[in-house]
């Protein structure tokens, strides 16, 4: 304590008083900024994935096959064959 002060239940009350009130607005505001601080820690993160440079290439061929069918025309009728 300083000198010339001495220590009475009024001056404990008052400052235990003041102490509670800043924890009673501290405590909200470290509850909304925790979840910022941990997003910004992963987003870090995620960024240092993305700056690093790719340990192996793969290259991606793709190959379309399409069966060519062929047409016959039955001359057999008169009538037009569109379709088999």
């Amino acid at each position: 304590m300083y000198p010339g002060r001495t220590l009475t239940l009024t001056s404990m009350i008052g400052r235990i008083n003041r102490t509670l009130n800043f924890a009673n607005q501290v405590i909200p505001l470290y509850m909304k900024a925790k979840p910022m601080v941990k997003n910004a820690k992963e987003a870090f993160k995620v960024a240092k994935v993305f700056m690093e440079k790719p340990k192996t290439t793969t290259k991606v061929t793709k190959t379309i096959e399409t069966p060519i069918k062929k047409v016959e025309n039955k001359i057999s009728t008169n009538k037009p064959v569109f379709f088999q």
